[in-house]
């Protein structure tokens, strides 16, 4: 037990003495005259937070005690009279109370006596309780080994936490008797939780070197620390003090870092690099090179940096290690992990002053438009949101035909930057290479290691026809579709994506080209009909542009049946009636075979794209039997969806012909017409 204050009641006892030989009378015995209670008086400091300012007092006495002229006192100058520093409680101590008062004068270290009075704070008389933490030799130390309570040299261990207190279990008198807690319970009971071990660690935690050139700091430890003596490193002659005002910005917390907190900084004069740099955090300017006082680091760019040797050494960096750069408006940030760059990620959403959330930046670039007809232009489109330097991307037609972006010798570069900032546009066409007209295919990748590695590509398209070398790896990719193409277009029009998924699907022509811009889509009306047909005098046939855009026909071909057919632009083969073999929109072309006939009784005649093959689907154009069903290219026009099968237009007298009325594709579409108007309009159609 403490030592006790006791107080005692005296009773008096009055005595009378009679005369053996008197006689009589009997003696009145006073009752014991009652001067207070009797007990045991015994108050204690109980728990002390000895960097927040708090002392804690209990009665563990069985008496109340009037506490307000007690003292606290540290040492010389250092008391305070208990009645003026109460922050809760009351002074009249109760047995078995707690009395908090507001005592900001502990810290890291010291000696604390609790005294009845203040006659004398170098007396051992007056002394009543004492605690000593953090080292030995406090002013009081002295007295209170005097007065029997304390051990000389006795001291609590503390680890300097300041939401940490020092509890008595309330048995002795020696440091023994005292624990550190981590649960501050002024006023109640005390809970002794060991504390967690001291630790004073900050980390660089985010960094945004493009525009403002923020640091981030973060106490990820335990402990308050002072960073005004610690110093961040760029490499060699480029460093500042965090402390230095003239030197260092402070954007947004405190530099005395309490655990949990955040400090973002930013140099007054010094510039983060933009393309490659590393940065170092450390505990004092003693030497930049020594591993002992390196505290964080990370790098960007590139690796090399002069202080990342000494960061691998220090165990806090993986050699060669960095984080790839980010686009302006990003940051990398810490996961709070581990010590190497793959602890690190770029995020488009920058959290300085507050915990990372890494927002993994979307590197996505496409191929978006493509003219493969005149000028061989493509556009390649950023619509990630992170910029990407190209120079080192590749474009592939096929073996042997590739080219590397960013070399000026195979790729003209039309519009935009190499280096394609997020939603900008790059246009380029090839040097020495050329995109087919016909049938072709056009892979983006990210190198050159292996043209054939689905790894490497990043975009794709084909158009004409399936079957492109690099059509399978995009496949497996997950960027094409098996067999997927973009049916070609005629000069002055592109090819143009939609920006929407990673099939043929999502790509269509557009005759309104924006190289260098959004797409915007101006789907071509490429379509040239059979319009009508006289087979029984002159076999002359019209062809009517009905699309938006002016088709060459001269490689076009008419077919009436195998081994029957003739190229439109063949003057040996064709003859012009009238109209212009080069069709532009609305405009009619009445041409004959100079050699062929068309049957008078039963026959079909097909308009090609070209003399491919006759008897393919995708190369028929517009289709006409009459007299009966049979033709032998009626089954590749109902394939193509121009025919109905088994459909024909009667036959019709001499003199007449047979007319589209411009609305459908099945033989219902067409009639007699008695007045040819070949080389205009057809009546039917009005």
């Amino acid at each position: 037990m403490k030592k006790f204050l006791t107080v005692f009641a005296l009773a008096g006892l009055l005595f009378s003495c009679s005369d053996d030989d008197s006689s009589g009378g009997t003696i009145d015995i006073p009752d014991p005259v009652d001067d207070g209670p009797t007990g045991e008086a015994s108050v204690v400091i109980n728990e002390v937070t000895y960097l927040a300012g708090e002392v804690e007092l209990y009665n563990n006495g069985d008496i109340t005690v009037d506490v307000s002229d007690y003292f606290l006192c540290l040492g010389p100058g250092t008391y305070d009279r208990v009645g003026d520093i109460i922050a809760s409680g009351n002074a009249n101590l109760a047995a078995g109370a707690f009395l908090v008062l507001n005592y900001d004068r502990p810290g890291a270290t010291g000696g604390l006596g609790l005294y009845i009075n203040n006659a004398g704070f170098g007396d051992a008389a007056n002394i009543a309780d004492f605690v000593q933490w953090g080292d030995a030799g406090s002013a009081r130390e002295n007295v209170a080994v005097e007065a029997g309570i304390w051990t000389e040299s006795d001291f609590v261990e503390v680890s300097g936490n300041e939401n940490n207190s020092i509890a008595y279990d309330g048995d002795g008198e020696a440091s023994s008797d005292w624990a550190e807690t981590a649960t501050v319970t002024l006023g109640a009971a005390n809970v002794v939780t060991p504390p967690e071990e001291a630790v004073g660690s900050v980390i660089i935690n985010e960094v945004e070197y493009l525009v403002n050139d923020e640091i981030e700091l973060y106490n990820n430890g335990n402990q308050t620390v002072d960073l005004a003596n610690y110093w961040m490193c760029l490499g060699p002659g480029q460093y500042f003090r965090i402390g230095d005002a003239e030197a260092t910005t402070v954007v947004s917390g405190d530099v005395n870092l309490a655990p949990g907190e955040f400090l973002v900084i930013a140099p007054v004069t010094l510039t983060a690099p933009d393309d490659a740099g590393g940065l170092g955090f450390y505990a004092n300017n003693d030497d930049f090179g020594d591993a002992a006082n390196i505290r964080s680091f990370v790098q960007w760019g590139a690796s090399g940096n002069a202080r990342e040797s000494v960061a691998v050494e220090a165990g806090i960096w993986n050699a060669g290690g960095f984080v790839p750069n980010v686009s302006p408006g990003s940051s990398i940030a810490y996961d709070g992990e581990g010590n190497t760059s793959d602890d690190w990620a770029a995020t488009v959403t920058p959290t300085l002053g507050a915990a990372n959330e890494i927002t993994a930046p979307a590197r996505s670039i496409v191929i978006n438009e493509v003219e493969y007809r005149v000028n061989d232009e493509i556009e390649l489109y950023n619509n990630g949101n992170e910029t990407v330097d190209l120079s080192t991307y590749w474009m592939c037609l096929g073996p042997g035909q590739y080219f590397r972006i960013g070399d000026a010798a195979a790729t003209d570069i039309v519009s935009g930057n190499v280096t394609l900032a997020p939603g900008e546009f790059l246009v380029i066409a090839p040097v020495v290479l050329t995109a087919p007209d016909d049938a072709g295919g056009l892979g983006l990748y990210a190198n050159n290691d292996n043209f054939g590695d689905a790894a490497n590509i990043r975009s794709f398209v084909q158009w004409g026809a399936s079957g492109n070398a690099r059509e399978s790896v995009a496949v497996e990719a997950g960027i094409w579709n098996a067999g997927g193409f973009v049916p070609n277009v005629s000069p002055g029009s592109s090819i143009a994506y939609d920006g929407e998924g990673n099939t043929s699907d999502d790509w269509a022509a557009t005759t309104t080209p924006t190289l260098g811009a959004a797409n915007e889509f101006s789907a071509p009306v490429r379509s040239i009909v059979i319009n009508e047909v006289e087979y029984l005098v002159n076999d002359e046939i019209e062809l009517w542009n009905n699309g938006d855009e002016t088709v060459d026909l001269s490689t076009y071909w008419m077919c009436l049946g195998p081994g029957q057919y003739f190229r439109i632009g063949d003057a040996t083969a064709t003859d012009i009636v009238s109209g212009a073999m080069n069709l532009a929109p609305g405009e009619f072309l009445v041409i004959s075979p100079v050699t062929l006939t068309a049957p008078d009784d039963a026959g079909g005649l097909g308009l090609y794209a070209n003399n491919d093959n006759f008897g393919d689907a995708a190369n028929i154009r517009s289709f006409v039997q009459w007299g009966a069903s049979g033709n032998a290219r009626e089954s590749v026009a109902v394939e193509a969806g121009i025919w109905d099968d088994g459909g024909f237009v009667p036959n019709v007298a001499s003199g007449s012909s047979i007319a589209w009325d411009g609305e459908g594709f099945t033989s219902n579409d067409w009639v007699e017409d008695a007045t040819p108007t070949l080389g205009s309009g057809n009546a039917a159609a009005n």
